[in-house]
């Protein structure tokens, strides 16, 4: 019994890690986006270009994320003798009234400090095994080959669903120094996947890749903006016809499934859905300028050239 269940869940375990990876692969044909680049790269990789500082806000300097430092835990110990202990009474001296119950009480003492002590050996070991086994989780190409640039004032990253670790990692490819305290610049620790949340939840709650992506934003731009999937409007509005009635009908669709399939309860949630209403319109202003290239309807009014921000005022 016991053996058909691990089979069912290694099954759904498979299916999820698939449907990522056609997530991934949807991401990757999309952009647009004013925070950061996709770029599919097989099945199982995508390259994220996240920027590093909104231009519209000026930083004093980028703070090292805590969510990617390690921790770590101390094992210095020590035994106290103090209150509990007494000394064992000299030749020919009767042991003090109190002795019959202070030795049980310092012996209990030091059991509880001993316990402790072996504790913290074995969060040690287990923080050292974890570690170990991520090191060991590396991605398919090393950083030090990594043949993506990243523009000025962007910070690469490579998301990836290998079948063979069975859930997705994220991997910085530059600025490590900026992001993560890596102790040296050996090649293995560079490659060494991010703490992320939405990996560490991956196991028990329905993670998708827009889950990532806006915890990566979240960590890499400086301020964290309110909404990551906020849209370049002006770059939308300048693409060529054609272009813009296929990008955007592409951003509407996977909007679209964050909104429906993504949790209500994020913070950027309602501005998305804004979004959506901006970006329909000028995906229905595009599609009624091609049918009238067609001669088959009359033109439309102009495109909107505000944003949803504007609109709101």
């Amino acid at each position: 019994m016991s053996s058909t269940c691990q089979k069912r869940e290694t099954t759904e375990q498979k299916k999820r890690l698939q449907h990522f990876q056609s997530e991934l692969a949807i991401l990757g044909s999309l952009q647009g986006f004013r925070y950061f680049q996709p770029w599919l790269r097989g099945k199982e990789e995508l390259l994220l270009t996240i920027v590093n500082e909104d231009q519209d806000w000026q930083s004093p300097g980028f703070p090292v994320s805590a969510a990617s430092s390690s921790s770590s835990i101390s094992g210095s110990s020590s035994y106290s003798f103090g209150s509990g202990y007494d000394s064992s009474p000299l030749p020919g001296e009767r042991p003090p009234p109190h002795a019959a119950r202070a030795r049980p009480q310092q012996h209990t003492e030091v059991e509880e400090q001993q316990q402790q002590h072996t504790e913290v050996e074995e969060q040690q070991q287990q923080q050292q095994t974890r570690r170990s086994s991520e090191s060991h989780l590396l991605p398919a190409s090393p950083s030090e080959r990594e043949i993506a640039v990243p523009e000025m004032n962007c910070t690469l990253f490579l998301l990836a669903g290998y079948a063979k670790y069975g859930r997705p990692y994220a991997w910085i490819r530059s600025n490590h120094e900026r992001l993560v305290n890596i102790g040296g610049a050996d090649s293995l620790v560079k490659d060494t996947p991010m703490k992320l949340m939405s990996v560490s939840d991956w196991s028990s709650q329905d993670i998708h890749v827009w889950d990532m992506v806006s915890e990566l934003v979240g960590l890499c731009t400086m301020p964290p903006p309110d909404n990551p999937f906020s849209l370049d409007t002006r770059y939308l509005q300048t693409l060529p016809l054609p272009d813009r009635f296929l990008v955007t009908g592409a951003l509407l669709s996977f909007l679209e499934a964050l909104v429906v399939q993504g949790s209500q309860e994020e913070v950027y949630y309602d501005k998305v859905v804004q979004e959506i209403k901006w970006l329909r319109r000028l995906h229905v202003h595009s599609l009624s300028d091609v049918l009238q290239l067609r001669g088959n309807v009359k033109r439309s009014p102009p495109a909107p050239e505000d944003s949803w921000e504007e609109m709101q005022q």
